[in-house]
């Protein structure tokens, strides 16, 4: 290939990018600058496979090819988005353009935003994290680098899990949490307690499990004994995470996330009725889908209850929902599948949850919502193509 970009000044003037800052970051296998793109005014990152070692230049090139085939499967809002790449097999070298996130390492951002101020806002950040490695974990795909510096917080609080270098494709016939033989084990420096799995070389979903809880712990356990005023809900969902033995984990981040939505609804302090409101539209709404067709994704509260109050004018003089599809599209934004023959959703009981919803503060609603997305990341995911690189 003509012209190769040893250089990142020089590949950056061939795609019209301007250099921003040359020192955002550097790893034993390259490293990333902050661009901009002129023609849209927007900033981006750029990361360069190159590492340090020669010998190692060809040896972990696939473990790039495979970070960008990785990124382009997770399509999240608290995982690092691609939008280009250039990979330069000839000579094992390339870039990937990604989303820049302004903001703070996890660790310089609870000490600094959380502890040191003795602001609120954990349970969030966590929160968040489960989240993203569910869809993690519903791709399956293990991060295997679970480190404060590839997690990162934007100014406005937002989770960003970046860096999946030595991330791993599992099998499509792998069972999430079954063993994958940890190659790199010998190779990375894995600090402070280990996992049972460490000294086996395996590494699973549960694994990464582990070494977020592990990290969590090491972050804020200090601040939470020295200062009560420190609010963090999930300190017993830590604890298991970071079991040595893998058994005595979750089973999964679905799991976790299970237990988080069900905690927080019973601080609702949610009667039988409201109950009985909720399961009779959200157990119909749930069987409206027969599968999904990719990775669910899922719109924002406004979008999911603007959508319901459009359903429910529709179908005014209605028993039920006639369009199961543009009901289940107030809520999902990925590609499924859904019965539309069948009457399923009782127009009584659309309008029954719509009252019932609005009666709570966003924060309450938000709940509410991570209860339904919950039950609905329960439905079975059909990959119908396969990503194209």
């Amino acid at each position: 290939m003509k012209n190769e970009p040893h250089n990142i000044i020089s590949f950056l003037k061939q795609r019209d990018y301007e250099m921003i800052d040359d020192s955002l970051g550097e790893g034993s296998f390259g490293y990333t600058v902050l661009i901009k793109d002129p023609f849209i005014d927007e900033l981006f990152v750029a990361k360069k496979y190159a590492p340090k070692e020669e010998v190692d230049k060809e040896e972990y090139y696939s473990n790039f090819l495979d970070e960008i085939k990785i990124l382009y499967r997770l399509n999240h809002p608290n995982i690092v988005r691609i939008f280009n790449y250039y990979p330069y097999e000839k000579y094992h070298t390339g870039y990937i353009i990604m989303e820049y996130v302004n903001g703070k390492n996890i660790a310089d951002y609870i000490k600094e935003e959380i502890i040191d101020n003795g602001k609120r806002g954990l349970d969030n950040i966590f929160e968040q994290i489960i989240d993203a490695f569910c869809c993690i974990e519903s791709n399956k795909i293990i991060h295997r680098d679970i480190r404060a510096s590839n997690i990162l917080i934007t100014n406005d609080g937002t989770v960003k899990i970046i860096d999946f270098g030595i991330g791993k494709k599992i099998d499509e016939n792998t069972e999430i949490g079954e063993v994958s033989h940890d190659s790199l084990a010998r190779n990375i420096n894995r600090p402070y307690t280990l996992p049972q799995e460490y000294y086996e070389e395996k590494y699973t979903i549960k694994t990464d499990m582990f070494y977020i809880g592990e990290l969590f712990n090491r972050l804020i356990m200090v601040g939470l004994e020295d200062d009560e005023s420190i609010f963090f809900s999930y300190k017993k969902i830590i604890e298991k995470m970071m079991k040595e033995n893998p058994d005595e984990r979750f089973k999964s981040f679905s799991e976790i996330q299970e237990v988080i939505s069900k905690n927080a609804l019973d601080r609702l302090n949610v009667s039988e009725a409201d109950k009985k409101t909720y399961r009779s539209f959200v157990d119909s709404y749930y069987a409206c889908i027969a599968h999904f067709s990719e990775p669910p994704q899922y719109g924002n509260r406004s979008q999911f209850i603007a959508g319901l109050e459009k359903i429910l004018q529709e179908n005014l003089f209605e028993d039920y929902v006639q369009n199961n599809g543009a009901l289940v599209n107030c809520l999902v934004k990925s590609k499924y599948s859904f019965y539309n023959q069948k009457r399923i959703v009782k127009n009584k009981d659309l309008s029954n949850f719509i009252e019932w919803f609005k009666r709570y503060d966003k924060g309450a609603q938000d709940i509410i919502m991570s209860n339904i997305i919950c039950k609905f990341n329960q439905i079975d995911v059909s990959i119908e193509y396969d990503v194209p690189f």
